[in-house]
């Protein structure tokens, strides 16, 4: 016999009746507000912000008519394998509460839902040691392999893993009206392995890090030839030193023997000045020979006695001043 929609609409204002206390006092209090709020919202079709509403309340206080409000807001918004499950609850607790219309209802409503269902079928290659599938984060028992389970049309994500294997993750989505869609999930493959160190008692130790690269000075003879080239420059320019302070020494000595001809003390202070301008020239001038002959020895056994290496970029020049005299030395190796 069809029922006309008004008879469904009837049924569910009698559902509105207060269950049988099974929640203390708050709980049963909130429960019925949130009902009472549900069913407003359901009433101006507002089924989305009406589901969680008859959801919280069936947990707060279960109760067959809060069930068949649920389902029947499921099926409303397109969660189909909700709505079904949901009914076939509803008319469980019906029973149970000795309410044989409520219970025909709920069966009757459900038996509508089967033919719309959709399905996902998780399919496992292989069942390896401690393999957890999940389905939406809920596990799916080994008994279920194979099966094509209702789900609520949308997206849906399968997950797979298992100890010391590569975890597996992937999305399907699932259409309306007995749409059918299946996941395969593939052998786990081993998942990579940490060297073990021997004696470290069977711990799974991390491989060392690499070795930080190689300077330039790092390399065979490099160091070596380069301090030797620095050396030799210095004793060249030690040589340079000495030689120009050498002609300085002679010119000041000249000029002093001018102003200063004889022997014994000099009336002239320019003289004076010169003579003494002279001793330090040749004073910076023996330092120069003498320093610079043995570092340009010593730099050329570096270089001589070191492997090949780069050229570095090395500058160096004489610094002569009215009294005296040094090195620039400035370069990159």
């Amino acid at each position: 016999m069809k029922r006309s929609p008004w008879f469904f609409a009837l049924g569910l204002a009698c559902l509105a009746l207060p269950s049988a206390a099974r929640a203390d006092a708050a709980q049963a209090a909130a429960a019925q507000a949130l009902f009472e709020e549900a069913k407003g919202l359901a009433a101006k079709e507002q089924f989305a912000a009406a589901c969680p509403k008859f959801a919280e309340s069936q947990k707060l206080d279960p109760a067959a008519g809060t069930l068949l409000h649920l389902g029947n807001c499921y099926e409303k918004v397109g969660k189909t394998a909700s709505a079904w499950a949901t009914f076939l609850d509803a008319a469980a607790a019906a029973k149970q509460q000795s309410r044989p219309e409520w219970e025909k209802l709920a069966r009757s409503r459900a038996s509508a839902l089967e033919p719309k269902l959709s399905r996902l079928t998780v399919t496992v290659a292989a069942t390896t040691a401690g393999l957890e599938v999940k389905r939406d984060g809920i596990v799916v028992a080994p008994a279920s392999f194979g099966t094509a389970l209702p789900v609520d049309p949308g997206e849906h994500s399968v997950e797979a893993s298992a100890p010391g294997s590569t975890p597996f993750s992937t999305k399907v989505v699932v259409g309306p009206n007995a749409d059918k869609k299946e996941v395969a999930v593939p052998a786990l493959a081993a998942a990579p392995k940490a060297a073990a160190d021997p004696n470290a008692g069977g711990k799974v130790t991390p491989p060392p890090p690499p070795p930080p690269p190689r300077t330039e000075d790092g390399e065979s003879g490099s160091g070596t030839k380069t301090i030797g080239l620095v050396v030799a420059g210095v004793g060249v320019a030690g040589l340079a030193v000495g030689g120009v302070t050498g002609l300085m020494a002679m010119s000041a000595n000249d000029d002093a023997k001018k102003l200063c001809p004889n022997d014994g003390a000099c009336a002239s202070r320019d003289g004076v000045d010169k003579n003494d301008k002279a001793k330090t020239f040749a004073l910076v001038s023996t330092v120069g020979f003498v320093a610079g002959g043995a570092l340009l020895a010593g730099g050329a056994v570096l270089w001589l006695t070191a492997g090949p290496s780069k050229k570095g970029n090395v500058q160096i020049a004489p610094i002569v001043g009215a009294t005296d005299g040094g090195l620039l030395v400035r370069g990159a190796w």
